[in-house]
């Protein structure tokens, strides 16, 4: 079996936001123990970071504290910045963590563990006439529906199940949806009154993709699909267990590191869309080692990345071969 420790990036509703991402490590059980030691031993060399399970690699407001000169602007997390990570890192230069990050993808070159993410990009006319008509929805809905479309061909070629471990945003959802039912949160009208939480969303459209084995759906939520692809049963998941195991970042190691890679190239993206716009990210986007190990990682399938290909409203997922 296969654990894939996932994560999410640019899916709030914020308009300077480019790219919705969704994504993870693929790491089958035998090798996670070992991998895990490893991810250890390079945040410790490159972050002083001993513990990953002590203090928790923040890694946007690392980047930005080394690369933007600036703190987190929430007052619980200055606090805890200010206590718990700048000791760390205030001797760190933008050098450290670009080799860091770059140690990072040559290791899962190395021990062979893909890092798969769907990318949904923004400034498209993205499907409009969808019958939630919010994009903000789809985009995020895509983006998670196509990372379970590119997983389950994974785990088809593997014939291997596979466990999606998540960020615990189901502590996000409001108490209100907490009181309903599994199959009331799911309901079209629970979704089309809170397009603001998209854990619900994520929930709604796993459960599309399963439906075909859980009889006990059919009837209970719409026919109608958040996600709709051009080929209605290559939607279906196969080898996917049908409950996501929630954990809390700080007590994963793993998905911490999914969180690292997916913003990296998250980052590099918006750079590249715009070079003006992201100059002041140039020094880390155009990185010559950087750059030519993510795109080796491309070449032999370590990173597998799906976008979405869009003609006449109707989706369906592309797999790209090169790093944009």
């Amino acid at each position: 079996m296969y654990l894939v420790y996932t994560d999410e990036t640019g899916t709030n509703n914020n308009s300077n936001v480019v790219f919705s991402m969704y994504g993870g490590l693929v790491v089958h059980e035998s090798s996670v123990l070992k991998f895990e030691m490893q991810i250890t031993e390079i945040v410790q060399e490159f972050l002083g970071f001993d513990n990953m399970l002590l203090v928790e690699v923040h890694f946007t407001e690392i980047f930005n504290y080394l690369f933007l000169n600036k703190k987190p602007t929430n007052k619980s997390k200055i606090k805890y910045f200010d206590e718990e990570v700048l000791p760390l890192i205030r001797t760190k230069v933008k050098e450290d963590l670009i080799q860091f990050v770059d140690e990072l993808f040559q290791l899962i070159s190395k021990a062979n563990i893909p890092f798969l993410y769907m990318c949904i990009d923004k400034r498209e006319d993205f499907h409009k006439s969808h019958y939630l008509d919010n994009e903000e929805i789809s985009h995020n809905a895509y983006a998670f529906k196509g990372f379970l479309n590119i997983l389950d061909r994974f785990l088809t070629q593997k014939q291997e199940m596979g466990l999606l471990i998540a960020d615990d945003f189901a502590n996000q959802i409001p108490k209100n949806l907490k009181k309903l039912s599994n199959i009331d949160i799911l309901k079209d009208e629970t979704i089309k009154a809170n397009p603001n939480v998209k854990e619900i969303v994520y929930k709604r459209v796993l459960a599309e993709s399963l439906v075909w084995k859980n009889k006990f759906l059919n009837g209970s939520i719409s026919s109608n699909t958040i996600a709709p692809l051009k080929y209605k049963f290559e939607s279906n998941s196969f080898n996917i267990i049908d409950n996501i195991n929630f954990v809390s970042s700080k007590d994963s190691i793993l998905n911490q590191v999914s969180d690292i890679l997916l913003y990296v190239l998250r980052r590099i993206k918006e750079y590249n869309s715009d070079k003006s716009k992201y100059s002041h990210l140039e020094d880390f986007c155009k990185n010559k080692d950087l750059i030519n190990t993510i795109n080796f990682l491309y070449e032999i399938n370590i990173i597998i990345e799906g976008q979405t290909d869009i003609e006449n409203e109707v989706i369906d997922i592309a797999l790209m071969n090169k790093f944009e």
